[in-house]
C-alpha cells in the first residue's frame, strides 16, 4: 500500500527564481527537508505566472521487486496527484529520483512517469516538467524524460539562490528521511526511563525531591515562558525538573493554548527549539504535547517532512491523542502557512 505523501505548503516569499531543472533538483532537499531516495516527487505550480512553486509531496517509488508493476505505478500516481490538487495549481512539475546503471540507456520508472502525466491530464493540470535524477546531491546526473531531450548535472545546492535562501531562513537539509526521524527520537533511554518513573511517582501523589509537577494553569504558564525565555537566549537547559514540569503542564489546556500561540510570530524559532528539544526528552505519553506543537510550527515554516514525523512521534507515543489528530487534519488538508497563522493569530486578539 502506497504511504501517505508528504506535503509542503509553500508561503509568500520573495521571488526567486528557479533557472533550469538541475537547480530544481537541487532545489528538492531543501523543501522536503532531507535529501530524497528512491521518491516521486510532486510540485504545483501557480500564482500570477502559472509557475511559482507551491504544495511538494513525497511518495515512495514502487518496490524494486516491481519497478513497472502496472497497479503499484497507478497507486502511487493517483497518491500523489491526489495530494498535489490541494493547492489548486495552474501546473505541476514531477521528478522520479532513483539509482541507475552508469548511463542509464533508458529512464527509470517510464510506466510510473506515464501514469502521472495521464493522471495530470485527466485533471486539466498542464505538466510543466517531468524529470529523473540519480540523486538530488551536486554533481548528480539529472535527464527529462521524453519529448525533452534536456540532460545535464545537478548543480552544487550552495551555489543556488533558492537553497541559500531557504538555508538562510533556518531550514536545515538532512541526509535522508530517516535521519530526519532520528532527529525526533527519543533521547538518552535511562534518562528517559527516570523521568517516566518520577512522573508516576508524581502523579500517584508521592513526593518527587527534583520538583514538583503542575497543576494550575497560571503556573504552568510561568514555566512555559521561562523555558521559551531561556531557548531565546540560547541557554536552555533540559534538567529533570524542568521537563516534569512542562510536560505536566502542556497537557493543560489554557498552558497549551498559550504554547500553540507561541509557533507563532516573533519567537518562533525558540518555541520550535523547545518543542523539539522537548520531544526528545519527554516520556511517552507525555512526549505527544511537544511532538504535535512542533508539527504545528514545522507547518507555518512550510516544513512539510519535520511535520510529519513529528506527528508520527505523538501518534506513537499516545495513540489517539486529540491534538496531535487535529494538528495532522491540518496537515492533510494542505493548508497554507498563512491560513494558519490567521487562525493563531485571530485566536490570541
Amino acid at each position: 500500500m502506497t504511504p501517505p505523501a508528504e506535503q509542503l505548503p509553500v508561503d509568500s516569499h520573495p521571488v526567486l527564481r528557479v533557472r533550469d531543472q538541475g537547480e530544481l533538483v537541487a532545489a528538492v532537499p531543501a523543501m522536503l527537508g532531507f535529501h530524497p531516495r528512491e521518491s516521486l516527487v510532486l510540485i504545483a505550480t501557480g500564482g500570477r505566472s502559472g509557475r511559482r512553486l507551491g504544495l511538494t509531496l513525497r511518495v515512495d517509488l514502487p518496490p524494486p521487486e516491481h519497478p513497472d508493476h502496472a497497479e503499484h505505478a497507478e497507486l502511487i500516481a493517483a497518491s500523489a496527484v491526489s495530494g498535489v490538487l490541494l493547492d489548486e495549481p495552474a501546473g505541476a512539475v514531477a521528478l522520479v529520483v532513483s539509482e541507475s546503471g552508469d548511463p542509464p540507456e533508458v529512464l527509470p520508472h517510464l510506466l510510473l512517469a506515464g501514469r502521472v502525466a495521464s493522471a495530470l491530464e485527466a485533471r486539466h493540470v498542464p505538466l510543466q516538467a517531468m524529470v529523473w535524477a540519480e540523486r538530488t546531491a551536486g554533481g548528480a546526473r539529472w535527464a527529462c524524460y521524453e519529448p525533452c531531450s534536456c540532460a545535464g548535472l545537478v548543480p552544487d545546492p550552495s551555489g543556488t539562490a533558492f537553497v541559500a535562501a531557504v538555508v538562510a531562513e533556518g531550514r536545515v537539509v538532512l541526509a535522508d528521511r530517516a535521519e530526519l526521524t532520528a532527529f525526533v527520537a527519543p533521547a538518552d533511554a535511562a534518562r528517559i526511563r527516570r523521568r517516566e518513573e518520577m512522573l508516576i511517582r508524581a502523579t500517584d501523589g508521592d513526593p518527587v525531591d527534583d520538583g514538583p509537577i503542575v497543576v494550575e494553569a497560571s503556573a504552568g504558564i510561568d514555566v512555559l515562558h521561562t523555558a521559551l525565555a531561556d531557548a531565546a537566549a540560547g541557554r536552555l537547559e533540559l534538567s529533570d525538573a524542568r521537563v516534569l514540569a512542562l510536560a505536566t503542564a502542556l497537557g493543560i489546556d489554557e498552558v497549551r493554548a498559550t504554547a500553540l500561540r507561541r509557533c507563532a510570530g516573533p519567537h518562533a524559532a525558540a518555541a520550535e527549539q523547545l518543542w523539539a528539544a522537548l520531544t526528545r526528552e519527554t516520556p511517552d505519553p507525555e512526549a505527544a504535547e511537544p511532538a504535535a506543537l512542533l508539527a504545528m510550527s514545522a507547518l507555518l515554516r512550510g516544513d512539510g517532512a519535520l511535520a510529519n514525523v513529528a506527528l508520527d512521534r505523538a501518534e506513537g507515543a499516545w495513540p489517539g491523542h486529540a491534538f496531535a489528530a487535529l494538528v495532522r487534519r491540518a496537515a492533510m488538508a494542505g493548508l497554507r502557512p498563512s491560513a494558519i497563522r490567521e487562525v493563531l493569530t485571530r485566536d490570541s486578539r
